[in-house]
């Protein structure tokens, strides 16, 4: 879902792609489309973009959902179970793929401007071969940061593509670029906190320490590692602020990566919380939307 222009325009994984009035909620335009979309739009201007799951790119336009344009990236059979979203700043759209590729195009046509693949070859396991950006990419200060499941952390000029500093980290969270750092949680459940200009890195933290817990089996046997999946993070009143699939959500000192506190939630969460006048929102996995003031 996304909110622009007065309306809400929701993308469906039953093929289609509608616009609601922001203030009554009545159907204004509702598109078909060939396959399932699994992300949620990007609007901007005078068009909404959205992903599906075949790697195509649409854009609509806003006021009667006539498709403007589409891009089509390389086909990818295997991608994580979470989906992302486009990224625009001025006429640039920022497209992350499941085969590992970001394409910078112009919003006016949809014409490719620069190409980067996020991947790193890895033997470490079969997931590892998965390239997906499944975490959004984040535009700031004239530079793309993104961050790729196979284990690709990277700036990149959005002007030309020219990665400026790239970094093994393996993610499936968009970064979060504030002042002078860029903020990145992995797939191990690690906080890195890194330069914005040069990647240097100045501090990780084990989010999963103490958190770690042994599942199943007889006596011992049997029995499997498990560890929660984070979802963020989000800086609000001065504190970096993440979830987990063990239902808490959970704030840390952005400058020392302290904990600062912790709350149950009553249900695991995997969408990152959003901040809004004076109040952190979280859905739960049990659909349940909650408030934290």
């Amino acid at each position: 879902m996304a909110v622009g222009a007065g309306k809400v325009f929701v993308s469906s994984g039953y093929r289609s792609m509608t616009a609601l009035d922001a203030a009554t909620g009545a159907e204004l335009w509702k598109t078909s489309v060939d396959l399932p979309i699994h992300g949620a739009p990007t609007v901007s201007g005078q068009r909404v973009y959205v992903i599906d799951v075949d790697n195509q790119l649409v854009a609509f336009n806003v006021n009667t959902g006539r498709q403007d344009w589409s891009y089509r990236g390389i086909t990818e059979p295997a991608r994580i179970m979470r989906a992302s979203s486009p990224a625009v700043s001025g006429d640039t759209v920022i497209a992350p793929f499941s085969s590992g590729e970001l394409v910078a195009l112009r919003a006016a046509n949809g014409q490719p401007v620069w190409q980067e693949v996020l991947s790193r070859t890895s033997r470490t396991s079969a997931l590892s071969a998965l390239r997906d950006s499944a975490g959004r990419p984040v535009i700031s200060r004239g530079f793309v940061y993104a961050v790729s499941q196979s284990g690709v952390l990277q700036s990149m000029d959005i002007r030309s593509g020219q990665p400026k500093w790239s970094l093994p980290v393996a993610g499936v969270n968009a970064p979060l670029p504030v002042g002078d750092v860029v903020y990145v949680v992995s797939k191990a459940g690690e906080l890195t906190v890194v330069n914005r200009d040069s990647g240097q890195v100045y501090w990780t933290r084990d989010l999963n320490e103490g958190r770690v817990r042994k599942e199943g089996g007889f006596l011992g046997f049997g029995s499997k590692t498990v560890r929660p999946v984070w979802s963020g993070p989000i800086l609000a009143s001065n504190r970096l602020v993440l979830v987990n699939s063990d239902g808490e959500v959970v704030a840390f000192d952005p400058k020392t990566g302290a904990l600062q506190s912790s709350l149950k939630l009553g249900g695991a969460a995997f969408i990152a919380p959003a901040a809004y006048n004076g109040a952190l929102y979280v859905l739960t996995d049990k659909g349940q939307l909650v408030s934290i003031r």
